[in-house]
Formats: structure tokens, C-alpha cells, sequence
């Protein structure tokens, strides 16, 4: 079990990793535990609530994850670029094609297919239009008109987005601290251990508990050097981790074992998942649009649908968006992600003057 002290500088440089398949697991996991409020109205029998006493879902469990390895991953990408242009440009990039195309294919397909208004009145109603809105990420609109007024979770089409607005906040942060010189070990070490005290003191809100988790991952990056990963270390990780989602105490522990044991996972050379994302990054799109394809599902068979009914549903529908999603939107938006604002300007100038040619032989 023992990884022959290697840190993780060593697996970085290594350039494999699971990071892949941990994060469309965690992906998954949202979708599976949200079928539990979609189709009883709470989470009162979603599994890892009653593992952990109603602490924490599984969604919220995936949520974490998501904001450890983005703490990470954002850290080491700024670190790397020095360049807050190129940073902001790959940041948007990665967030912004994707959730652009899911709101207006919710607003312009999903609503008038679905909404119990006639199409007049759909598209005449104001919160039609404000649901754009959710494009900023700060401004958040969880309905459209006349859409799941009766399922047993009514009116939300698409209730996993909120997070998304704290990524791109923290984004600003991680950019803040470079951009001043401080992003540095002991500082983003002073920030976690206060956002972690603000949080269990209940101050602060979603901020102090995701920005702990994220934190978490922006400490795991910049001590790279100092922290070995060990399976046995590991090992006692999972089981302190155990003892505490039985204790009341598993929001204490996670955001400091279960780093370790994400990016343990994540480089360990005996869990060999490396080649997982060959073919394209599928997580984003299944977070972004399982939640309406399980409302969806909810309403064509009348509330009648168990949880794991409405997952096993939703979860291949849901990955053939995620697909589409990759390869037609964020893959074509990542190809920008190196190329100067003169440099796509000047090709769209181009493709223009040739198109204007064309037509006029």
C-alpha cells in the first residue's frame, strides 16, 4: 500500500491521473441523489443522509468533491499561466459555451414543448426572458412559466446551477491572491483553517462552506512537495471518515481526510483510470442537465417513478446530452482557450470575407 513516499509534485509531473472518472462519479452521484427529492419531496431515505445521520447527501458529498479538485486544478492553472487574461479567458471558456446552450435550450425547446401555457402567453410572460438571467450565474431563476406546476418537486427546471456562481466567485479569489503575490501556501493554509471556523460557527453562509472545500484543494496544490501520498495514511482516512459520518462529525473530517483520499485516488499508480477522458469530459454536461431530464421524467410518468426508477431513466438520457454537449459547444469553445482575442477576430473576419466572396460568384 505504500507508494514509496512519493509527494504530489511527482504524480503531477507524471501527468496521470483519475481526476477524470472522480469527477463524472461525482457528477453521477448529484443525479442520483437528486431522484430522491424529485420524486418524494425531501431526502429523508437518500442513502448517505441516513449513513450520515441527515448530515450530508450524496449530491452534497459530490459537491465537495467538485470544489476540492477545482480548488486544485484553478490553483495550479493560474500558477502555471502567471497570466490573469489567458486565466479568465480558459475559466469562461470552460463554464460559460456549456451553460449558455442549456439555458436557451431550456428557454427556446424545453419550455414551449412543456409548459402548460399556450405558447402566446409563454412567450409574452417576463419570467420567461429573466430566466436568462441565469447565463450571469449571480442572478439565479429556477423556473419557467407553466413548467412541472404539479410534480412533486414543482415550478424548478433546473436546480443544479446555483453552485456554479460560488466556482466562478472563487475563481476571482484564486486570481486576486496571484495577481498580489499572495497566493501562497501559508496564507490559502490561514484561509481554510478560517473559512472552516466561520462556516461551523455559521457565518458566511455557502461561501465559508464551499470556499473550505475548495480551499482544501488550493492547500493540496501549493504544499505539492510536502504531502506524500501513502496508502496507509489513506487507509486510516477512509476509516476516520467512517467513524465520523456515524458520529455527526463527517463535514469535519471531509474537507481534510477526504481531500486526501480524493487526490490519493486520483494519483494513486495501482488505480489505473487514466485513459477515462480520452474521449471527452462529460461531467459538466451531466451536471448542468440532469436535473430538468429528471423533472421531465417525473412528469411523463405522473410522480409515479421510486428514486432509482427516475435515476435509471434519467442517466442515459442525461449522458447522451452530456456528449452532445462536449463535442458540439465545450469542446469547440476549448479550442480557443490558447488563441489571442486578434487571432479569432481576424479568422471570423476571414471566414466572412469568403463567405461574402462565395455568394457573390
Amino acid at each position: 500500500m505504500l507508494l514509496k513516499g512519493n509527494n504530489i509534485e511527482h504524480f503531477i509531473a507524471n501527468k496521470k491521473n483519475n481526476l477524470d472518472i472522480i469527477r463524472f462519479i461525482a457528477a453521477s452521484l448529484v443525479l442520483f441523489s437528486h431522484a430522491y427529492p424529485l420524486t418524494t419531496g425531501n431526502n429523508g431515505s437518500e442513502p448517505f443522509a441516513i449513513m450520515t445521520n441527515g448530515e450530508m447527501t450524496f449530491g452534497e458529498l459530490a459537491v465537495a468533491i467538485f470544489f476540492v479538485i477545482s480548488g486544485f486544478l484553478i490553483t495550479q492553472s493560474f500558477d502555471r499561466s502567471k497570466n490573469p487574461i489567458n486565466y479568465f479567458k480558459a475559466r469562461s471558456l470552460r463554464i460559460f459555451p456549456g451553460l449558455i446552450f442549456c439555458v436557451l435550450l431550456s428557454i427556446f425547446i424545453l419550455g414551449p414543448i412543456l409548459t402548460n401555457l399556450s405558447l402566446k402567453d409563454y412567450f409574452s410572460n417576463r419570467e420567461t426572458y429573466d430566466y436568462l438571467k441565469t447565463i450571469t450565474l449571480y442572478w439565479m431563476q429556477y423556473d419557467l412559466p407553466g413548467l412541472f406546476p404539479e410534480n412533486i418537486w414543482p415550478g424548478a427546471v433546473n436546480g443544479s446551477l446555483w453552485t456554479l456562481w460560488y466556482e466562478f466567485f472563487f475563481y476571482f479569489v484564486v486570481a486576486i491572491l496571484g495577481v498580489t503575490k499572495l497566493l501562497d501556501k501559508r496564507i490559502v493554509l490561514v484561509g481554510f483553517i478560517l473559512a472552516t471556523a466561520l462556516y461551523f460557527a455559521g457565518r458566511g453562509g455557502f461561501y465559508t462552506d464551499l470556499f473550505r472545500y475548495f480551499s482544501a484543494g488550493m492547500v493540496f496544490y501549493l504544499f505539492r512537495k510536502e504531502i506524500k501520498l501513502n496508502g496507509w495514511i489513506a487507509a486510516a482516512s477512509f476509516i476516520i471518515m467512517v467513524l465520523t459520518a456515524k458520529n455527526g462529525y463527517f463535514e469535519y473530517s471531509l474537507s481534510v481526510f477526504g481531500t486526501y483520499l480524493i487526490f490519493y485516488l486520483a494519483f494513486a499508480s495501482k488505480v489505473k483510470f487514466h485513459n477515462f477522458g480520452k474521449y471527452g469530459d462529460f461531467s459538466y454536461g451531466i451536471y448542468i442537465y440532469a436535473f430538468p431530464i429528471q423533472q421531465i421524467m417525473t412528469q411523463v410518468f405522473n410522480n409515479q417513478l421510486t428514486p432509482l426508477e427516475n435515476f435509471l431513466f434519467s442517466f442515459p438520457v442525461t449522458l447522451i446530452f452530456a456528449v452532445l454537449s462536449w463535442y458540439l459547444i465545450e469542446k469547440q469553445a476549448l479550442k480557443y482557450k490558447k488563441a489571442s482575442f486578434r487571432s479569432i477576430f481576424k479568422k471570423k473576419k476571414i471566414y466572412v470575407e469568403n463567405s461574402i466572396n462565395s455568394s457573390a460568384n
